[in-house]
């Protein structure tokens, strides 16, 4: 399954009721369903995430993607284009917490 496949899932299960996170906008997020799924499979948005995911899992447990930014997403105040430029940043901010504090753990 493509990182793009297992993201699609992931928002798909939210939208029915039993994904990761409650869903406050159900129509914005059906929208970005949509537009995720409209989005060739290498988009640099899509194969950061994949990218992040493959380094450390870290953009699944990313609490300010999926306890944030999706159970709120609007589509009406924020375009689609917009969550996902948003899930990069947070995913890539959170890879870089948690390299630096694998950096300060080491010895020496």
């Amino acid at each position: 399954m493509s990182f793009k496949e297992e993201l699609l899932a992931e928002l798909e299960d939210c939208l029915r009721g039993y994904g990761a996170v409650p869903v406050h906008h159900p129509g914005s997020l059906a929208r970005f369903i949509d537009y995720v799924r409209r989005l060739p499979e290498d988009d640099p948005r899509l194969r950061g995430l994949a990218g992040v995911d493959q380094g450390s899992g870290s953009f699944w447990n990313n609490p300010a993607v999926w306890w944030e930014q999706v159970p709120r997403f609007d589509s009406m105040v924020t375009g689609c284009s917009e969550l996902l430029d948003n899930m990069l940043d947070e995913a890539i901010a959170d890879e870089i917490d948690v390299l630096e504090m694998e950096i300060r753990e080491m010895p020496g």
